[in-house]
């Protein structure tokens, strides 16, 4: 058995010299994630910004990378069986398990947006006991301080089908990220009336590295640094720039 210990550790050790690519790193997407973050088509992830942020940690991991998608459900399941190796933008309290959390860096912001002809909230807890668009799964850490056993879910699959029902009068409120409400309205999707977005959460995010993943923590996180210090993800915000209305802060005037 050491023999062929022995024997198995050599053949691996001579990969890099007889020119054997190094393993893709596998990403993983929750399948509810919509443009500018992600475009899913059937279960591959094949365009946005999460892709190209995975794309650059890739590179500099020496990697190539390739992309997944599945319902959020299954997204600690993927990482855990060793299906994927790397999520990101998310937080260790969205997704809690045996992962390891790379350092915070990717900048999201998360807005509360109401219909024009609603009364608008001055901070979270003005929505006490009010429908609020949400998305089936997902976390909202404010609006479960500020509302406790007043917050009133209104699940939708997709943040998208949240701005639907905005739109048609269905709901007044809805959580969102404000790069996907700054999308809908660039392509038109989104045309509703609104009161400026009430700031909730403006976050930096972090990146999970599976149990089993082809790289170490030390490792992502110089890859982290190396992309911030050379500029590339200042530009990869730039391309997805949010033309965003300006946003209301979370408290009394």
């Amino acid at each position: 058995m050491k023999r062929r210990a022995a024997v198995l550790a050599a053949a691996g050790m001579a990969l890099p010299l007889l020119g054997f690519a190094a393993p893709p790193l596998l990403m993983v997407v929750d399948s509810a994630t919509q443009m500018p973050m992600a475009r899913i088509e059937s279960d591959r992830v094949t365009a946005g910004m999460t892709l190209e942020l995975g794309r650059l940690l890739a590179v500099r991991l020496g990697r190539d990378l390739q992309a997944l998608a599945r319902p959020r459900k299954r997204l600690l399941l993927s990482l855990e069986s060793g299906e994927a190796h790397l999520t990101c933008s998310y937080m260790p309290a969205w997704l809690p398990g045996p992962l390891q959390w790379s350092k915070a860096f990717f900048r999201q912001d998360e807005v509360l947006i109401s219909r024009l002809d609603a009364v608008p909230p001055r901070q979270l807890r003005d929505l006490h006991g009010q429908r609020i668009g949400t998305v089936l799964g997902f976390v909202y850490p404010e609006l479960n301080v500020a509302l406790d056993k007043g917050l009133v879910r209104e699940d939708a699959p997709n943040a998208e089908a949240n701005l639907r029902k905005l739109a048609a009068g269905r709901i007044a409120h809805a959580a969102v990220s404000a790069r996907l409400l700054s999308h809908q309205q660039r392509i038109g999707t989104f045309t509703a009336a609104i009161h400026p977005p009430l700031l909730m959460a403006s976050l930096l995010t972090h990146c999970a590295l599976a149990p089993s993943a082809p790289v170490s923590l030390a490792e992502l996180n110089v890859a982290i640094d190396a992309i911030q210090r050379d500029g590339s993800l200042e530009r990869l915000y730039q391309r997805y720039a949010p033309t965003e209305p300006s946003t209301r802060s979370n408290s009394s005037p």
